[in-house]
């Protein structure tokens, strides 16, 4: 679906469909990888990280992520609204605090500009079902829904590559490694990054 080439019109045809919102319909038909005649995804867990993934890149537009963070942007909310919205985090680590994951709730965390606004939101994404969400979004998933990354980075002391999306104000990284769950892609998405953009 090549999103980045016409976010705003695709945009505009999401909300119309409903997607936006969660209850539209998708439009992922199953196509096989060009290339090598497999699968890209497989079975109908993999729609929901197509969606995940459509969900993700359009709160971005607005410096936001989906689900129970929404509403909490980046330069916008502060330490304060997190709070309100989640609780004390479980840990601080220094650059994050950290929110866990529990049944269906990805884990979180937020690192804070000197004036306490958010600067970045980090989604871990959830340890069950993971295959559902963030354990099936690979590079090839990116690249038919996305289209090109703007950057592509490696990530330093680790194995793990960096594809940067621009949307606007904003930009999202999707941090790709090694798939931590026996089956499935080997390597997909371990976590998202949102940012201010440089």
């Amino acid at each position: 679906m090549a999103f980045k080439k016409s976010a705003p019109k695709i945009i505009a045809a999401l909300l119309f469909t409903g997607l936006f919102f969660g209850t539209g319909i998708s439009s992922y038909n199953g196509l096989a990888h060009e290339a090598t005649g497999t699968p890209i995804f497989s079975a109908a867990s993999n729609q929901q990280a197509v969606d995940t993934l459509n969900d993700f890149y359009i709160h971005a537009f607005s410096g936001e992520m989906p689900g129970n963070v929404q509403g909490l942007q980046i330069n916008e909310s502060n330490k304060q609204d997190v709070h309100n919205k989640l609780g004390k985090p479980v840990k601080v680590d220094g650059q994050f605090d950290l929110y866990s994951w529990d049944m269906g709730n990805p884990g979180y965390g937020f690192a804070y500009n000197k004036d306490n606004s958010i600067s970045e939101i980090r989604n871990f994404g959830t340890a069950v079902e993971r295959q559902t969400n963030l354990g099936d979004i690979t590079p090839d998933l990116l690249g038919n829904q996305l289209g090109s990354a703007d950057k592509i980075l490696n990530v330093p002391r680790t194995d793990e590559t960096d594809y940067v999306y621009e949307t606007g104000k904003y930009e999202i990284h999707f941090i790709i490694g090694d798939n931590p769950i026996m089956e499935g892609p080997d390597q997909t998405v371990n976590h998202v990054n949102l940012k201010e953009a440089k």
